[in-house]
């Protein structure tokens, strides 16, 4: 279903969506990255989703650690970088860094596994770009604007 849904996004987006605006966070516990395999995609990637008409970044983002993963802030959420990805239309992400938070047990419908990583040992089908932040994250990589 989730597979669908996605897929449909895309095709709605490819046709009509000029601009679409994300956030994303890197969840570290001390040298730990928390990462997500979605229903609908193959690999792991950050946390985060889509910024719904009347929210801000930082409540989209808090609102999507908490339906994705339990995840409930304690501190407000860093700003790290916005992000540029030019599919047939333009995508904006802009990322976080929380490290400051509880988690509960949720049962998302969008999030196949969630799991914590190593910073420097993260899974090999981790997706390019959640790879990338992890690295400018740890100064291992320069800042780009491109997703």
């Amino acid at each position: 279903m989730w597979k669908i849904l996605h897929y449909l996004r895309n095709v709605f987006c490819f046709f009509f969506a000029k601009k679409t605006l994300g956030a994303r966070a890197l969840i570290i516990d001390n040298d730990k990255v928390l990462l997500v395999r979605h229903t609908y995609a193959a690999g792991w990637y950050t946390v985060g989703g889509g910024i719904q008409a009347g929210e801000t970044p930082t409540q989209a983002i808090i609102r999507e650690l908490k339906e994705e993963v339990g995840i409930i802030l304690t501190h407000k959420p860093q700003l790290f970088s916005v992000y540029h990805k030019r599919h047939h239309w333009d995508d904006y992400i802009i990322l976080f860094i929380c490290k400051h938070f509880i988690q509960e047990a949720v049962n998302s419908p969008e999030i196949a596994e969630q799991k914590w990583f190593p910073l420097k040992k993260l899974p090999p089908d981790v997706s390019p770009a959640t790879k990338r932040r992890i690295l400018e994250y740890q100064n291992q990589l320069e800042l780009t604007e491109e997703w």
